[in-house]
């Protein structure tokens, strides 16, 4: 490895930092839900596609949730099931860290330049929900917004999106989900696929035209993290790749 990995804390939360190479004040900050576990596995095959000239450099910035129940759910509701909590509804109190704690942070001691307008904002399953739902809260400094078989399933989540006009217009929003997904079960997690494709079609409708707007069916895949890790790649080609 060419770049740096590190550990920060803020706020006694853990951050898995990634820095390129030669990192300068002009690099775009990726903000990844659940920490590094998006991206350690392909920690040098992202490097050799910055060295390459594929993707722009970026630096990634892991953020270690407290309790992802609850800081990625957008409002209470009850549990899946009886031997879980509850979910809390923390995401609005989570975001507001990350806008005014985070990033002032990422400024003062990493190579982030505040206005760049290439940040992103990306996470799995939770943290595909919690970074979607950003969009209906204003949040117009994260310019691309990723989902990663995003929990759309989540009670009143589909109704919110259905009858609230969005705040933040992204340059650029990433969807995918795994064909497999939801099948066999009985609960809400049943309806991925189609949740997936019906915000799809919200967002389009809005006004996000296909070059702005690009979802993945990953065929024969369920809901498990090497899918997650796979389509991070694919989702920075897309926000970063340069032709």
């Amino acid at each position: 490895m060419k770049g740096t990995f590190l550990y920060d804390e803020l706020s006694g939360r853990q951050l898995d930092i990634y820095l390129p190479p030669h990192p300068t004040t002009l690099i775009p900050a990726v903000i990844v839900q659940d920490g590094s576990s998006l991206f350690h596995q392909h920690i040098l095959s992202l490097e050799k596609m910055i060295e390459c000239g594929t993707i722009l450099p970026v630096v990634l910035i892991g953020v270690h949730p407290f309790n992802r129940l609850d800081e990625y759910t957008p409002w209470e509701a009850p549990a899946l099931h009886s031997s879980f909590p509850a979910f809390k509804g923390e995401a609005d109190t989570y975001l507001t860290f990350l806008i005014e704690q985070l990033m002032p942070y990422l400024v003062q001691h990493y190579s982030i330049q505040p206005d760049h307008g290439q940040h992103a904002l990306i996470g799995a399953s939770l943290g595909g929900l919690v970074s979607m739902y950003a969009l209906w809260k204003e949040l117009s400094l994260f310019q691309h917004v990723g989902s990663l078989s995003g929990s759309f399933w989540y009670p009143h989540f589909m109704p919110y999106v259905r009858e609230h006009n969005l705040l933040a217009v992204p340059q650029r929003i990433y969807l995918s989900v795994g064909s497999e997904e939801g099948k066999g079960k009985s609960s809400a997690q049943q309806y991925m696929v189609p949740f997936t494709k019906e915000l799809h079609h919200i967002l389009h409708d809005s006004g996000i035209s296909e070059n702005h707007l690009h979802l993945h069916i990953e065929q024969g895949e369920g809901h498990h993290i090497s899918q997650f890790q796979q389509n991070f790649v694919s989702a920075l080609k897309w926000f970063y790749g340069v032709k």
